[in-house]
């Protein structure tokens, strides 16, 4: 017999709970885990609960009471009144109980959760939760809740309860807070408890402030603090409601604030502290604030300051820094422009934490969020104050000199340590370092706002300094720093100056040398450093020599190339019309690394591109023909190199073998998969270098007719450019990336304005792009290309007709193959956004298109997608019904046939939507399918009857909608005439016909 179907006993059931304590094989506990559950699950759970509560084993016990909260929240409506006042009789019985047979805090706190579980589905019974736990502790018996009556004056004098008591009132309370700030007090089953809860306040207040009494506080101050920042969360939530809560437990703040000088109180008091500084300000008083502000000016914090900025990395330590990083944030304005004396030493504590010893987000826990303060320090002073105002404002001149003390000590923290030291990190921790780094960034950026160029020229200094004495780390965080503001000042040429220096320093000639003691990183990050002030190099021709040559001597090194790869390309990139005369040389250079096997291939494809971009501004056309084919022919070499490598053995070793492009112990690539798409790869980097800059529109019309008779090389490398790509496909066909780069490829000449080598005439492409079945590897590619490429085509008469036909028949055969609608989603959204291209581009084409058929096929394609499932197909469908509907054109024949096509569609558009407002469609689809609707009410009169025969179809998914409620939709709808309103019309009916429990879910 299966396990779960045995019946339920209390020695069963104990035995399974002591077995997951015992050590066992994981699946055997996943086991007795389910079984567990199951029983939880089970009718007999609340009797044999009762049972457990009262066993010897802890263990056994906890496990009751968790079983108790289970049912309650599972169950609760199935308790009959008086089985719900038996049932706290018992819980308070067990809880009282439990504090004399538990030797720990595990079964008291479980049952206290039950209480407090038991409270949130029935306050009705038990309003008085407080009283009546304070009365049932101190006589150690039960009462009747209802019959219970104790004067407030009584009840203020609380002296006398034993401190164990009032702890085991406290772990209610706050488990009741917890809970009930959880859960949405506004919903109908949670009627009332907001203000039972609220009646309880000044009981509570009372009792934590008994508990916080000198004689109380080393026994339960914790749980009186933890109590009370539960409230304060709850009160927190509900402050618009009632200001009596909140008044009742400002009047505690004062007590809290005096205690964080208590060791024994101070992880609670600043816990609470720090929530209520960044979560509830408005609770603090300007007394509050005065006490916060003494405290953080007194020996004691200077204490624990000192012990901070020393490198103390106890988790209490960084609570203080949290804690006045709260202040600070919280009082910002006033430590900004106050005179008081306080400020100061505040802001200076505030500045200090960034000296505190220890690695960044490593070690030093508090460096980011004193990062974090400062920035938003920085910010305040921007927003209030333009650079030339600053100076006029004495604080705020002492204000910027405080965030440049903030920078200065914070650039320093950044230095990477020694390569050994790294060696021993976790990827967590270089990522946490990493992203410290970058907060430094964010917050020099904010400061450049107030204090503009002499932020450049400290870091240009910081540089030079630390070359004249070879301090490498020092000079890579101070490189960092300066290439971090490279955004500032990238259009700013008088800055040219604070960077000349730099530029033109030995710093170059050194990174060149031979010197082993410069760490790989420091060259690293002034690669990257040249790479985000291209536009320094642009405006200072005379610097771009060396910068390139130090690039190409540092593509040598494995570690190096890609830096120097990315930077080789962002200058060639940006720099193009002043490099040009250096193109034959950066390819006998690229050629000679190449050759060597220095170059791994990902870096081999930006310098590729980079060489193309040079070349592309040669002024002479026959010699940037003359690059472009040598380019083309190192991609040639690739092409036959993988094909050959078809016939050699699997596992013959490239020459690029282990390199960060090609571990294949690790990918299991093929080499000439891998040639083959690094051909590719190289051949899309030499397209894309020979894009213009500026990028205009194309008329492929003129290009086309033209090639011919401006010149035949050209036309000879477009054919060159096109053979590859057959050439790749026809021997690498079952690779989906060589289609995508492929398509890439051809994307290249689409934005062009000027013949290219890259800019194919039409029936090139078109040719290209209808050879591909819907056998290659994700066809929906090419109809994406296809989308761009008719995007691209600006109609001068009749010529690309012709064009738009033979792409839409190819579109609609790759439809017709399709077993069903939704079988390739990629597919199907494409060929329909090509549709819409079309109708935009060459509206006669789709509606005139032979045979007649074919168009038939599309539409009703596109509507069996309006009534499927797959978003972005669907998507598509509702953004081309509602353009066609919508279709408006000044030749009457096309205006005519739309509307007869019309005549027969608009009744199963109108279908397919009320099918999808019904609730089929999921909520995220309402948006667009609003769209079609509202161009169909508008634009056509029979909208009414189609949309009311779409809603009384027997195929209408929802039984919750009345005829009555329908024809209420339809009138709105029609009454809308399409305004933006509409939308929430159809989410309102989607509602309604999914049902209330779908409000916020779809």
């Amino acid at each position: 017999m299966d396990n779960s179907a045995l019946p339920w006993s209390l020695d069963r059931v104990e035995a399974l709970i002591l077995s997951l304590y015992e050590s066992k094989a994981p699946d055997k506990i996943a086991t007795d885990q389910t079984l567990l559950a199951n029983f939880q699950c089970s009718p007999q759970a609340w009797i044999l609960a009762r049972e457990l509560l009262q066993r010897p084993d802890e263990k056994v016990r906890f496990f009751g009471a968790l079983t108790i909260i289970i049912k309650l929240n599972r169950e609760s409506t199935s308790l009959s009144e008086e089985n719900a006042k038996e049932l706290l009789m018992n819980l308070t019985e067990w809880y009282l109980h439990s504090f004399g047979t538990s030797n720990s805090s595990l079964v008291p706190r479980k049952l206290a959760s039950a209480l407090a579980t038991y409270f949130v589905y029935f306050h009705h019974l038990w309003p008085n939760f407080v009283r009546h736990l304070v009365v049932c502790l101190l006589s150690n018996q039960y009462y009747d809740p209802s019959r219970l009556n104790i004067p407030d004056e009584t009840f203020t004098r609380l002296e006398n309860v034993e401190t164990n008591s009032l702890r085991a009132v406290l772990w209610v309370i706050t488990s009741v807070l917890e809970d009930v700030t959880k859960i949405d007090l506004n919903a109908v089953d949670n009627f009332g408890l907001y203000d039972t809860v609220v009646s309880q306040a000044p009981d509570v207040a009372n009792i934590v402030a008994e508990c916080l009494t000198h004689r109380r506080l080393s026994a339960i101050g914790d749980n009186a603090l933890k109590c009370l920042q539960a409230w304060l969360v709850f009160a927190q939530k509900v402050a618009s409601h009632d200001s009596q809560v909140v008044a009742l437990f400002r009047e505690l703040l004062p007590t809290t604030i005096a205690l964080l000088p208590v060791d024994s109180q101070f992880e609670s008091s600043a816990e609470l502290l720090t929530e209520v500084l960044c979560g509830y300000p408005s609770l603090l008083t300007s007394q509050h604030l005065t006490l916060l502000a003494d405290v953080f000016v007194s020996p004691w914090s200077d204490q624990w300051y000192t012990r901070l900025v020393q490198g103390d990395g106890s988790f209490d330590t960084a609570q203080f820094g949290h804690l006045i990083l709260s202040f600070g944030e919280e009082r910002l304005q006033w430590l900004m422009k106050s005179e008081d004396s306080r400020c100061q030493i505040i802001l200076s504590k505030l500045c200090g934490l960034l000296t505190a010893k220890g690695l960044p987000a490593i070690e030093d826990k508090i460096f980011v969020p004193a990062i974090e303060f400062w920035s938003t320090f920085t910010e305040t002073i921007s927003d209030t104050f333009s650079p030339n105002d600053i100076a006029a404002t004495p604080w705020a001149e002492q204000a910027v000199r405080l965030v440049l003390e903030a920078i200065s000590n914070a650039w320093q923290k950044i230095a990477y340590p020694s390569t050994e030291e790294i060696g021993g990190w976790d990827q967590s921790d270089r990522a946490n370092f990493s992203d410290a780094r970058k907060d430094v960034i964010d917050l020099l950026q904010s400061t450049y706002s107030i204090c503009g160029a002499r932020l450049i020229t400290t870091f240009a200094e910081l540089v030079l300094a630390a070359l004249d004495k070879s301090a490498w780390l020092r000079l890579e965080a101070a490189a960092y720093c300066l290439a971090g503001l490279a955004d500032c000042a990238s259009e700013d040429g008088w800055l040219d100056e604070a960077l000349r220096p730099v530029f033109d320093s030995s710093l170059f000639s050194r990174l060149d040398s031979s010197d082993s003691g410069i760490p790989h990183r420091t060259k690293q990050t002034c690669l990257y450093l040249i790479e985000r002030y291209t536009e320094y190099f642009e405006r200072n021709v005379f610097s771009l020599a060396p910068a390139l040559r130090l690039l190409f001597s540092l593509l040598g090194d494995r570690f190096l190339a890609p830096s120097a790869s990315k930077s080789i390309y962002q200058l060639c990139s940006s720099c193009r019309h002043h490099l040009h005369t250096e193109t034959e040389s950066f390819l006998t250079e690229f050629q000679r690394l190449v050759a060597g096997g220095q170059l791994d291939c990902i870096s081999s494809e930006k310098v590729v591109g980079a060489i193309a971009c040079v070349a592309q501004a040669i002024p002479d056309g026959d010699q940037r023909i003359h690059i472009c084919s040598k380019l083309l022919n190192i991609v040639g070499d690739d092409i036959l190199r993988a094909k050959q490598l078809l016939n050699w053995p699997i596992d013959f070793k490239l020459p690029c073998s282990g390199q960060r492009c090609f571990d294949d112990s690790v990918s299991g690539e093929r080499p000439a998969m891998h040639m083959a798409l690094r051909a590719l790869r190289y051949l899309l980097s030499v397209g894309r270098g020979f894009q213009s800059p500026t990028e205009p529109a194309v008329d492929l019309e003129t290009i086309s007719s033209s090639f011919s008779e401006r010149d035949s090389r050209l036309t000879s490398l477009n054919r060159q450019v096109i053979t590859m790509l057959m050439d790749v496909e026809s021997h690498f066909s079952e690779n989906a990336e060589v289609a995508e780069l492929s398509c890439t490829i051809l994307r290249c000449g689409f934005a062009e304005s000027e013949a290219g080598p890259f800019v194919l005439d039409m029936d090139t492409v078109t040719g290209y792009l209808t050879r591909h079945s819907g056998q290659v590897p994700r066809p929906g590619l090419f109809v994406a290309t296809a989308c761009s490429f008719v995007s691209s085509i600006h109609d001068r008469g009749s010529a690309p007709e012709g064009v738009f036909a033979a792409l839409f028949r190819w579109v609609i055969e790759l439809l017709q193959a399709l077993p069903e609608p939704e079988h390739d989603p990629e597919l199907s959204q494409n060929c329909i956004e090509f549709a819409s291209r079309l109708l935009i581009k060459s509206p006669k084409t789709l509606l005139a298109i032979q045979p007649p058929a074919t168009a038939e096929l599309f539409f009703l394609f596109s509507l069996q997608v309006l009534d499927g499932n797959e978003p972005l197909p669907k998507g598509a469908s509702a953004e081309f019904w509602s353009n066609f509907i919508a279709l408006k054109h000044g030749e009457q024949d096309i205006q005519d046939a739309a509307k007869q096509a019309m005549e027969t569609l608009g009744p199963l558009v109108a279908l397919s939507i009320a099918r999808n407002v019904g609730g089929h469609a999921s909520r995220s689809e309402l948006e667009r399918l609003s769209e079609p609707i509202k161009k169909l009410v508008h634009r056509y009169p029979m909208a009414r009857q189609w949309l009311e025969a779409g809603l009384s179809h027997h195929s209408f998914p929802s039984d919750k909608i009345t005829p009555e409620q329908k024809s209420l939709f339809v009138k709105k709808l029609v009454s809308l005439r399409g305004s933006r309103a509409t939308n929430q019309v159809v989410r309102d009916f989607w509602l309604s016909a999914r049902g209330s429990s779908f409000a916020y879910a779809s």
